[in-house]
């Protein structure tokens, strides 16, 4: 039989972890009698393997640099900026990094659900499950906007390869499941979080509220773009609900300097992850190649201190430069090699100060993290869902003034639109200028949000036409071969 990337994420080993708890644990890598999941220990180890197969640069910088890309705003990545890949050109490297994480997840799933009351507490266990069915709702998340038509009418048959097992050679070939389908599972994976996970106590896991906002997302992303209010309405209520019920230990930070130089220990984290550990990397040079070293902070960036400072964006420039923000989120950032010290004016709350540069200082600056949800976006979807379900404008735009009257340092004043368009470019550029390149929030926002009766991505690309069917990448070339029950999304053949 043919070996299929299945295959490979079914035989290899996850990586070993370097966090505290129950992540210093080594994780499980698959099924078999000598690992199967016991008892508590050997069920907590095997949350440390799905935590693990995040750190990579498909689960930060690689996916994010993509996704600024397609929006418009940058070129790191020009098949995403110009969506002209296919299925023989698209690289299987990110679909395969997440599917080993759903392996991952789906083993944790499969082995803590058997475990017998006399090796774990029936509470205990539901706490468990519910942690990793958080994660596989995250993972197929991912999954969703990036491989499928996620802006979709349910019957739409471009949904998810779902898999909610264990992969091996009986269960690789398997075809989609429909849009509504893909919502309806993850919908059960987060509700079942949220009525059993904990409040959050460490941003490096994910909690009851990560539950709640991953869930808030995911409608506002579908419903925002469809027009949909009773689930804008929905989104609103879990957003308010986070908002209103959060442990102290997770706010808005008065200085934004500090929210970079924490990194993952930021309290406006509210799930992060780390991407290095400071002073160790992986034997092939690092989790996070695209903040580092690539289009961030590498070569592929020529842009001097000295020459148009940029930081890359081919559009947004005029509102991003002159943002209080700007000067503490971008910066000169060292070439990333020993050889190489030019200095590159690039998105350096990323990048940081460099690979190289990094390593050398005393001490080593190597916290870079992807940060896939802060607190000030709770503030910023609250603005935009209530201006979605007919909230006036003062309403609407005054949770995000509420956020920039935390922010201490720099000073960022009061927004006053006066009319509905006013305000919704504003929330648009409120949401980009906070997060870009942290969490893909932008590239969603461009389709949502529009200018003169075009989606903003229109706009940001000086009026290319929007191809609908292209705005999700094609499922890898690899996969159609070896899994003949799986059909390509249309025009991506």
């Amino acid at each position: 039989m043919k070996k299929t990337i299945y295959t490979l994420i079914f035989l290899s080993s996850l990586f070993t972890l370097s966090c505290k708890n129950y992540l210093d644990i080594q994780p499980i890598h698959n099924l078999t009698d000598a690992n199967a999941i016991k008892d508590q220990a050997t069920a907590k180890a095997s949350l440390g393997g799905i935590y693990a197969s995040f750190q990579n640069d498909e689960w930060s910088g690689a996916l994010y640099a993509a996704q600024a890309s397609k929006a418009g705003f940058v070129r790191f990545s020009v098949p995403e900026y110009d969506m002209s890949y296919n299925q023989t050109t698209i690289s299987a490297t990110a679909w395969t990094a997440y599917y080993k994480s759903l392996n991952a997840a789906n083993f944790a799933i499969a082995g803590i659900s058997k475990l017998p009351e006399a090796a774990l507490s029936t509470s205990d266990k539901n706490l468990l499950i519910a942690e990793a069915r958080c994660l596989r709702g995250w993972i197929n998340a991912n999954l969703l906007w990036n491989y499928t038509h996620w802006w979709a009418d349910d019957a739409d048959p471009s949904g998810l390869l779902y898999r909610d097992e264990v992969v091996s050679l009986d269960n690789i070939r398997k075809a989609r499941i429909s849009v509504g389908d893909s919502y309806k599972k993850i919908y059960e994976d987060l509700d079942f979080a949220i009525t059993n996970l904990s409040d959050l106590s460490s941003p490096r896991y994910v909690s009851k509220q990560f539950a709640k906002a991953l869930k808030a997302k995911l409608l506002l992303y579908r419903a925002g773009y469809k027009g949909s209010v009773p689930d804008l309405q929905t989104a609103l209520v879990l957003v308010n609900d986070v908002i209103s019920n959060h442990p102290s230990s997770f706010n808005m930070e008065a200085n934004l300097s500090d929210v970079y130089a924490n990194s993952w220990d930021s309290k406006e984290n509210l799930f992060v992850r780390y991407l290095e550990n400071d002073g160790t990397r992986s034997t092939k040079g690092g989790y996070f190649y695209t903040y580092y070293l690539s289009q961030i902070g590498g070569n592929a960036l020529p842009l001097p201190t000295g020459g148009v400072a940029t930081a890359g964006l081919v559009a947004g420039l005029d509102w991003f430069s002159t943002d209080p923000r700007w000067p503490v989120v971008t910066g000169p950032v060292r070439g990333a090699e020993t050889w190489d010290n030019t200095m590159r004016f690039t998105f350096k709350k990323l990048a940081r100060l460099g690979r190289y540069a990094g390593q050398i200082a005393s001490p080593p600056d190597e916290k870079y993290a992807a940060y896939y949800f802060r607190f000030p976006e709770l503030y910023i979807m609250k603005a935009e869902l209530l201006a979605r379900t007919g909230a006036s404008i003062s309403q609407s735009i005054a949770p995000i003034n509420e956020m920039r009257a935390k922010r201490v340092t720099p000073v960022l004043p009061a927004l006053n639109p006066t009319n509905a368009d006013e305000l919704m470019d504003l929330i648009f550029k409120e949401l980009v200028t906070e997060t870009f390149m942290e969490n893909g929030s932008e590239f969603f926002a461009s389709l949502r949000f529009k200018k003169n009766g075009q989606p903003w991505i229109v706009n940001l690309k000086n009026g290319k036409i929007l191809e609908e069917n292209k705005l999700c990448r094609p499922i890898p070339n690899s996969e159609i071969v070896n899994n003949p029950l799986m059909e390509q999304n249309p025009d991506l053949k």
